[in-house]
């Protein structure tokens, strides 16, 4: 059984790293990772190579324009999160720049995930639990935190804390029985109740406070569109505006806000779009037995 994961990990990332590879007026090679079919809820890759400069580089999808950053001399890269409601089909990926030198369109087709469902027994004070819009605005807008630097490299990323996976991304949420009409929109890592958090790489925190509904919350922004979240933790152990390194401790696991016991909710954003954190990103977490 070990040897089949393996494989399929060797597999999953030799896919990555191949990838749809185009090449643009002879002097432009332009990449899509892990390829132009991908599954709701997956990240995708854009890498350019480019034998002249390009003039500030973008891409348009579902009609939104997004940066593409300059890694290295005349080598750029940017990413694309597709969510686990994100339509199945055909979209349009357009990419280009403002000096006229490079215009591209890709078809990118994404394909059904088949999320399960996941019934959640909520009773007592919990059942009643309620957020307010103020709460729900300031984490929308730590989640579009976008900073120029990626202070993130050495994929895939550490856990943020030791446990075992009890609740996968995507799956289609209910209460009691009946549909949310939401679905979860990270991973839950069940482990013991001030067992430490760390972040999964360097960033600067842009949002470290307690809630109602989601506890205590910290999000980090890692650079070009990647920042990841974190909450129902039971203490807070930094500030916002704290610059972090990679596996600095920032919390402990909790079961503050809206939870029915200890474990650590991790979410994974690009831009916005909450994303997958154990495809690509995180290493293996086993399930729960």
């Amino acid at each position: 059984m070990q040897i089949l994961k393996l494989l399929a990990m060797i597999s999953f990332f030799s896919a990555l790293l191949c990838g749809y590879t185009t090449t643009v007026n002879n002097n432009i090679n332009i990449e899509i990772s892990p390829a132009l079919k991908v599954k709701q809820g997956e990240t995708v890759i854009i890498s350019i190579e480019s034998d002249i400069p390009l003039k500030n580089p973008v891409y348009f999808f579902k009609g939104k324009k997004y940066k593409i950053y300059k890694k290295d001399k005349n080598s750029y890269k940017a990413l694309l999160g597709i969510s686990a409601i994100e339509k199945a089909g055909v979209h349009y990926l357009l990419i280009r720049d403002n000096a006229s030198k490079l215009e591209k369109q890709f078809n990118l087709t994404v394909a059904k995930s088949n999320f399960p469902i996941q019934n959640i027994r909520i009773s007592g004070k919990k059942s009643s639990l309620t957020v307010d819009n103020k709460e729900l605005g300031l984490i929308a807008n730590a989640k579009k935190a976008i900073s120029k630097k990626a202070y993130w490299n050495d994929i895939p990323f550490d856990s943020p804390t030791k446990g075992c996976l009890v609740s996968k991304y995507g799956l289609l949420r209910y209460h009691n029985g009946k549909p949310t009409g939401n679905y979860h929109k990270g991973i839950d890592i069940k482990a013991p109740s001030g067992q430490i958090v760390n972040t999964m790489a360097k960033g600067t925190v842009v949002l470290a406070e307690k809630f109602r509904l989601h506890g205590n919350t910290v999000v980090i922004d890692h650079g070009q569109g990647l920042v990841s979240l974190y909450i129902h933790m039971k203490k807070i152990h930094v500030k916002q505006g704290d610059v972090v390194t990679a596996n600095q401790k920032i919390g402990e696991v909790g079961t503050t806000g809206f939870s029915t016991g200890p474990h650590l909710h991790f979410g994974l954003y690009i831009n916005g779009t909450p994303i997958n954190p154990i495809q690509y990103w995180l290493k293996e977490i086993l399930p729960c037995k």
